[in-house]
């Protein structure tokens, strides 16, 4: 039976959480903080962002046909604006099958139950980049293991091909092992077929040729680049040259 995206994982609940963490976090700043991981943005900017994809999100499910992202006219604090995007994302979601037939941008698993895994992952990284606007320290950013692993098979499996597609193909020169340190867990990706296929994940068991080796954590944000590199610990080459490349939108 194949599993479904986020399937070790309440993602339901684990989503509803992050929504809310994002809103209090907005709610303490003034808005004109600026976002380090998102140059050139404030809060108030990734604030619309995030609010803007939970209704595209929301509309592809209910509708069922892919929808050009809304530009969205904002009235009152954009903190209660937000929280009410996440609650209406949060009802259609449980008001959908996780087994409809819904479309997404990766063309890979086109079920409903893309899109809460989706929408946890891109509320998560946001939470960080909220954390990291505010001076939290970098204790108060980590993720936890369970959903940082999800995360990164999603970006393997998701996003490589994506970007692949989109003429950004991940620097991937030679099998390389990620390995979660906690969760005694790892993934492997290797050259996809000539110059232009994407990226290819393998079995654990396989042989690698350099290793990556963090938390899940850290793995997981060094992939959408909300920490350094340095952050984790390196065998060869090619696992930083991936690193400090293109591997998320």
């Amino acid at each position: 039976m194949t599993q479904r995206p986020g399937g070790q994982i309440d993602v339901f609940g684990e989503l509803g959480a992050a929504t809310s963490r994002f809103a209090d976090l907005v709610g303490e700043a003034t808005g004109d903080e600026a976002v380090p991981a998102c140059e050139g943005w404030t809060v108030r900017d990734l604030a619309v962002h995030l609010g803007a994809i939970h209704r595209w999100a929301a509309a592809i499910v209910i509708g069922g046909q892919r929808v050009p992202e809304p530009t969205p006219l904002i009235a009152g604090p954009i903190a209660s604006w937000y929280a009410g995007t996440a609650e209406a994302l949060l009802a259609v979601l449980r008001a959908v099958s996780p087994d409809e037939i819904v479309p997404n941008f990766s063309r890979i698993d086109e079920t409903a139950a893309f899109w809460p895994r989706r929408q946890l992952h891109e509320t998560t990284v946001h939470v960080v980049d909220l954390q990291q606007a505010l001076g939290h320290g970098a204790g108060q950013w980590a993720v936890p293991a369970q959903i940082a692993a999800d995360g990164i098979d999603e970006v393997l499996r998701i996003f490589f091909p994506r970007l692949t597609a989109g003429g950004r193909r991940p620097d991937v020169r030679s099998r390389i092992r990620f390995v979660a340190a906690d969760l005694d867990r790892s993934w492997i990706i290797a050259p996809g077929e000539g110059e232009s296929g994407p990226p290819v994940q393998l079995p654990p068991t396989a042989e690698a040729d350099a290793v990556v080796t963090g938390s899940a954590s850290d793995l997981y944000l060094a992939l959408w680049h909300r920490v350094p590199p340095e952050s984790l610990q390196f065998q060869g080459d090619d696992g930083l040259a991936l690193l400090t490349g293109r591997t998320t939108p």
